[in-house]
């Protein structure tokens, strides 16, 4: 019978640590999320006054349903349409002048940096 005991015990302690850890997480999430919310409250109520700010908020929390909701629905593309002949779309851009990425500019940043060193 101490063993029944023993194993009930031993199971129980499994099972707390495990919901513990699921409670951490869920917690966090939802501290973090109601943290969010009031930061969303305070900046529509300092934008559009106490009075408009639920208005403001219903409002675009629709819109982002919305689309939060087309985006859980959205299905892969069919794969028998795929192996019948795909279309293949190529996106050209074309770079302007002054078109420059970060890359290039910490680049450069470097060998001025350098120059700037080797000439003192």
């Amino acid at each position: 019978m101490d063993i029944v005991a023993w194993l009930f015990s031993a199971l129980l302690t499994a099972a707390g640590v495990l919901w513990a850890l699921v409670w951490f997480l869920i917690g966090g999430w939802v501290s973090t999320l109601l943290q969010i919310a009031v930061l969303i409250v305070v900046i529509y109520g300092l934008k559009y006054g106490w009075r408009r700010a639920p208005f403001e908020i219903w409002r675009r929390t629709q819109s982002f349903g919305r689309f939060f909701w087309n985006w859980i629905r959205a299905r892969e593309p069919d794969t028998r349409t795929m192996a019948q002949g795909p279309e293949v779309i190529r996106e050209i851009r074309v770079h302007e002048f002054g078109d420059i990425n970060i890359s290039t500019v910490m680049s450069l940043a470097a060998i001025v940096g350098l120059w700037c060193v080797a000439a003192l």
